[in-house]
């Protein structure tokens, strides 16, 4: 923290902002419109490293550290290091063993016959609190609890995130205990403790939830200090071709992450679809492949916990209570949805796109095992081929987007069409020969949809990230992860009841249609240059908000 007081450029010429004879604000004076024209360089002042004023009206120089290579390696391994939960656990195994372990401990629909999980397309139910569910439902009710959770996570510490070092403090607490909670899954030896391996799918997700939250609230960081933009700033280029750069740059890094991130996967859903194999395909065998990825997150965070640099924010305001802050700063900001219409705007279509591709894979791995009698080695083949071709996926679309000079939105919106026509394929098998009736058609389906997956997530958290007011990326990428993950509670919920009352989940896949045909169009209408002049002008007035405060003490 700065000892020096804050002091005006007497350069800058806003003299009707100035009483006559005094080098003090005449805060007065300041109107809405002022905001607009008071001078950039007092704007640059409190975002480049010189003293500002704080939320509670001390002053601290906030630290804007140039992103160097070590850092950057222990962002992309943190990543490598948390993507195997996604990929090997909560995408692939942990659907499976909670389906199994619920079947096995599980009856027939008169509710005291054993379930026979022998019998192809078998229908039994699993006792779940005070009532019973079908065994395959059990699985998506588990999960859509623990993304609801991960939801208050969300609000609840976000916006603390953008305060002191709880970034990187939060980043690890929940890293860690995602970790070891996933590794736990050794604890689940007999079919009737189902419900611990509920209880630890519920735990593990959440922290990898809100793990990953303060990992992607780096994106927009590093982007505005990463050295190719700190020069382009500094050699006087023009706004567009700043934000092209910042454009090309952080889609460079983000591609780059999330490839590493597949990679890592694919290496531990190799070792784990071995032991499977060896240990006959056996429930256990996925639980010990499911500790595998478990013991993999935790070595691997060696590396951010001594990589990621300190980055400090302003500390947390005075008076503000710890618990609250989070929630009552969240709801400061719905509250000015209004500024910043193309970043909701977004958010709103991103809810329902980004829950329909995390649906899609549950159903179709729940599906196949019930309805293509399709085993656990064949699954977990399939599970391998979607992040091999997610690798690959990005690289492709990202060598399209520079070789024909196509915006990230356009991106989206060619990836988001693509993946619409999978429910499309699955209804198909209402009236033709194919549509997810044969075992070969989940392998066309990994390919198909691991191809595009990879480049989606990527061009998604960019186009966000260049929308996200400075001071506010923790408090941001939280509601983007409740429309992400945090919103995925919907999609399983609603495919259940489905399950439930029809007992065959293809009838979901009009559902899943819905979900992905109608945010398409919202983001068609999303305007990207509007929507970072809005979340610039937001940040520009909450600090000049902060002066009058200050200066009116």
């Amino acid at each position: 923290m700065s000892g020096k007081p804050w002091q005006l450029d007497t350069d800058i010429p806003t003299p009707s902002l100035f009483s006559p004879n005094s080098s003090n604000l005449d805060v007065s004076s300041i109107s809405i419109a002022d905001e607009s024209t008071l001078g950039n360089d007092i704007i640059l002042s409190l975002q480049d490293g010189k003293d500002n004023s704080s939320d509670n009206g001390e002053i601290v120089e906030e630290e804007e550290l140039p992103v160097t290579p070590k850092e950057l390696k222990g962002w992309y391994i943190y990543n490598a290091a948390t993507e195997v939960y996604s990929v090997v656990a909560i995408s692939a195994f942990i659907p499976i063993i909670l389906e199994n372990r619920a079947s096995e401990a599980g009856f027939q629909l008169d509710h005291v016959t054993p379930c026979n999980t022998s019998i192809k397309g078998y229908q039994c139910v699993t006792k779940y609190g005070a009532g019973f569910v079908d065994t395959a439902s059990f699985s998506l009710y588990t999960i859509s609890i623990s993304v609801f959770i991960q939801c208050l996570v969300y609000i609840g510490l976000g916006s603390l995130a953008d305060h002191g070092e709880n970034r990187k403090k939060f980043l690890l607490f929940f890293s860690y205990l995602g970790a070891i909670s996933t590794i736990a899954f050794l604890l689940v030896i007999n079919p009737s403790l189902y419900w611990l391996a509920g209880l630890l799918t519920i735990l593990s997700n959440v922290c990898f939830g809100a793990g990953y939250v303060f990992y992607l609230a780096y994106i927009p960081t590093f982007t505005r200090v990463h050295p190719l933009v700190i020069e382009a700033k500094e050699s006087g280029k023009t706004v567009q071709e700043i934000s092209k750069i910042e454009d090309t740059v952080s889609n460079k890094f983000s591609s780059h992450s999330i490839a590493i991130g597949y990679a890592s996967g694919v290496v531990v859903l190799v070792i784990a679809a071995v032991i499977s194999y060896f240990m006959k395909q056996s429930t256990y065998g996925l639980q010990v492949g499911t500790a595998i990825a478990g013991i993999w997150w935790l070595i691997l965070l060696i590396f951010p916990t001594f990589w990621l640099q300190k980055r400090k924010n302003p500390p947390l305001p005075k008076g503000e209570n710890f618990l609250f802050y989070s929630f009552k700063r969240v709801g400061k900001t719905l509250g000015s949805a209004k500024k910043l219409t193309q970043s909701f705007k977004f958010l709103i279509s991103w809810f329902l796109l980004s829950d329909g591709f995390s649906t899609v894979v549950s159903v179709a791995i729940i599906f196949g095992k019930k309805n293509l009698e399709v085993d656990n080695t064949q699954l977990t083949i399939a599970a391998i081929i979607i992040p091999v071709c997610a690798f690959i996926g990005v690289y492709i679309f990202l060598f399209l987007q520079q070789k024909f000079g196509l915006s990230t939105k356009t991106m989206i919106l060619i990836t988001g069409g693509l993946h619409s026509l999978i429910p499309i394929y699955g209804l198909l098998g209402f009236v033709t020969p194919i549509g997810f009736k044969f075992t070969i058609e989940i392998y066309i389906f990994a390919v198909y949809f691991g191809f595009m997956l990879g480049a989606i997530q990527s061009y998604c958290r960019v186009l966000f990230g260049s929308m996200v007011p400075k001071g506010h990326e923790n408090e941001f990428f939280g509601l983007y992860e409740i429309t992400d993950k945090g919103s995925s509670w919907i999609g399983p919920l609603v495919t259940g009841l489905i399950g439930d009352l029809t007992h065959d989940l293809r009838y979901g896949f009009w559902f899943l249609l819905v979900m992905m045909i109608i945010p398409l169009i919202v983001i068609f209408t999303v305007n990207v240059e509007k929507g970072k002049e809005e979340a610039e002008r937001f940040f520009e007035e909450e600090q000049l908000k902060k002066l009058k405060e200050k200066f009116q003490q």
